[in-house]
């Protein structure tokens, strides 16, 4: 099998595919060619596979998981580059937040990618009622409002035995 590049750029990014079709026993003659490729249909199912193959094999874009802690509650921020808010999904389980972001290739729906998955203990003083989400700026943002009966400061009766 010969594989023609457009661009010596392109070689990073193809390697992955070129070194799993060398591993399962297809003999790969790797040319480079400043040529354009023109076939549409070639370049969206090689890209599909070579986004698959480098998510699989590590990546290259690490997820970024920061959380905020603020006065009246926090905020987990997860960002991964060149991933659609449709890709996430949110699960709370008791005091179990699990956040999870997977690929599905459009060649394939029924095959799933994992990109990303982790879960967080969540402290009591979260009111896991409200708790939710937003995507903006490219990042996930899981809201966590503390219990406002924390904040407002009371007085306690004292009560007599009757």
């Amino acid at each position: 099998m010969a594989l023609i590049l457009g661009s010596r750029r392109l070689l990073p990014v193809v390697w992955p595919l070129v070194w799993h079709l060398h591993k399962t026993g297809y003999n790969i003659t790797l040319e480079i060619e400043m040529k354009l490729i023109k076939n549409k249909k070639f370049l969206q199912e090689i890209a599909h596979h070579i986004d698959a193959l480098n998510t699989l094999g590590g990546g290259i874009s690490l997820p970024q998981v920061k959380i905020d802690k603020q006065e009246k509650g926090a905020v987990i921020r997860v960002a991964i580059p060149s991933v659609s808010p449709e890709a996430y999904q949110i699960a709370l389980n008791q005091n179990q937040l699990t956040i999870i972001a997977i690929h599905r290739p459009d060649s394939n729906p029924e095959a799933v990618i994992p990109l990303f998955s982790q879960q967080f203990a969540l402290p009591p003083q979260v009111d896991l009622s409200r708790i939710d989400a937003v995507f903006a700026d490219q990042e996930l943002q899981v809201r966590l409002p503390y219990h406002t009966s924390i904040y407002k400061p009371r007085t306690i009766e004292i009560r007599l035995p009757e």
